[in-house]
This record gives C-alpha cells, structure tokens and sequence, in this order.
C-alpha cells in the first residue's frame, strides 16, 4: 500500500501565517497535520477553514521530538509550504477600534511562553520586551493598540480609552486579524510582527542580537531587504531601552 502524503505544519503562530496561503488554496486536496506549542492552535485552524487530521501539543522541545516521532508511520510528512506575503488578508476583518481619523500602531511586548522557556535554556536574550515600551510610545499624535494574551497583559495596569484598546483574545485568529487596522507595528520577535510584515506594514522589531539562522532567513532578513521591517538590535535590553526608544519613535516619525 502507497504512503499518503500529510502537509505537517509545526511551530507556532509566525510559521502557521506564512502557510496559510498555501493551506487555503489546497484546504480540501491534501492531508494536514499539526505539532504545535500555539495555545489556541484548535481555534486558530478552525477559524480560518483548515481541517486537521492530527493536532499535537507541546510545551517542551523534548515532547516536540517525541510528538514528530510518534506520528503515523503510515503516511508521509511534507513540510507545509511558506509564502512571504499575503496577497489577500486571509482573516476576516474586525469591527474598527478607533474612529478619530489618527493613524494606529501597534505593539507587541511578548514571544510565546515556549520560545521564552527555550532562550533562557539557551542563555541568549529573551524575545519579551519590557513593558514600559508601551507607555514610552504611547502618544496623542496617534491611537495605540496592544497585543497580548490577557495574563500578560492584565499586570501592566493600562487601561482602554478613545485611543488606547487592549487585544487579548484567546483566538489568535481574531487577535492577528486586527493588526489589519495598524499603521505601523513595533513588537518583539512574535507572530504579530510576522502578520504586520506580511501585510506589508511598516513594523519594527525588538530583536535579541544572536544568531538564529532560521529566524532571520525566514522571519528578518527578507523583510528588512524589502523595506517593509526596520530593526532593534539588543544584547540587555535594560540597558539598551534608552537607545530602542529613541529609534521606535524615529522609526514612527518616518513611517506615520
């Protein structure tokens, strides 16, 4: 008997955005399987119309290899196709946070719980950025929208108003699917920033200054060649705040 042939999506949000194009325009042809450390994965894939035979959760690299391993042997496993930008927004639009006519921008000050846990094993800085980001970009020139799952969100203390709204949703595809409505984005090395640069979005990152060779060819470089993401470069980012600061608001300036 013939192996069938599975797309296999694996990682989190930032990969699973730059497969959609592929997953959406083959959603009924082929086999998809998914080995994840995305909290919300089952809503995600749900929300925008892809069918899994298998989703697989992990929270460390150990269950991840053990997850892959224990994989069907009957079928064989594709890597899912990637794709740099979205010709259509595969997310159905959100009802607009602000009417005042301001530009918006967004920020987000997390990586995922999975990606933090393995850079302190590493010992390389972590992907989160402090949270006095936001009040220092915070700006009556322009709206604020913060990203963020709700426990992460919640101990910072800002409250909503006319031109400050918080985006917690536990669905990542109704929370990606407000960055539509950005102007620019300032994040971490997150999904966000992946979604911001993939809809062409003028987005800066906050980046840990080591090599990760698989980030920067599939998340950085390609972006930052095309103009489309500028960077922030740190090795202590306490120390360096000052510095990220003062280039998040050139980088406002110049692109709002």
């Amino acid at each position: 008997m013939s192996m069938e042939q599975v797309i296999l999506l694996q990682g989190g949000i930032g990969d699973f955005l730059q497969c959609i194009p592929f997953a959406k325009a083959n959603s009924h042809a082929v086999k998809y399987a998914c080995v994840t450390h995305l909290k919300g994965a089952k809503e995600f894939f749900e929300t925008i119309g892809i069918e899994l035979e298998i989703l697989s959760i992990f929270k460390t690299e150990e269950e991840k290899i053990r997850l892959v391993n224990a994989l069907p042997k009957r079928d064989q496993y594709l890597n899912c196709p990637r794709t740099q930008y979205f010709l259509v927004n595969p997310f159905k639009p959100e009802k607009p946070l602000f009417n005042n006519g301001k530009p918006v921008v967004g920020i987000h000050i997390n990586g995922s719980a999975y990606a933090i846990k393995t850079q302190k094993k590493m010992g390389v800085a972590l992907k989160s950025i402090p949270a006095k980001v936001i009040k220092e970009i915070v700006s009556a020139s322009y709206n604020v929208v913060v990203f963020g799952l709700k426990d992460e969100i919640e101990p910072i203390g800002l409250m909503q108003s006319d031109t400050l709204k918080l985006i917690t949703n536990e669905n990542p595809a109704i929370s990606v699917a407000y960055v539509e409505q950005c102007n620019a984005v300032i994040a971490s090395d997150s999904g966000i920033k992946t979604m911001s640069s993939m809809l062409k979005i003028p987005t800066m990152v906050w980046l840990g200054d080591y090599q990760d060779l698989p980030r920067d060819q599939m998340f950085i470089d390609p972006y930052v060649r095309d103009g489309v993401m500028s960077i922030f470069r740190y090795r202590d980012v306490n120390a360096q705040f000052d510095e990220g600061i003062r280039q998040s608001k050139d980088f406002l300036r110049t692109v709002l």
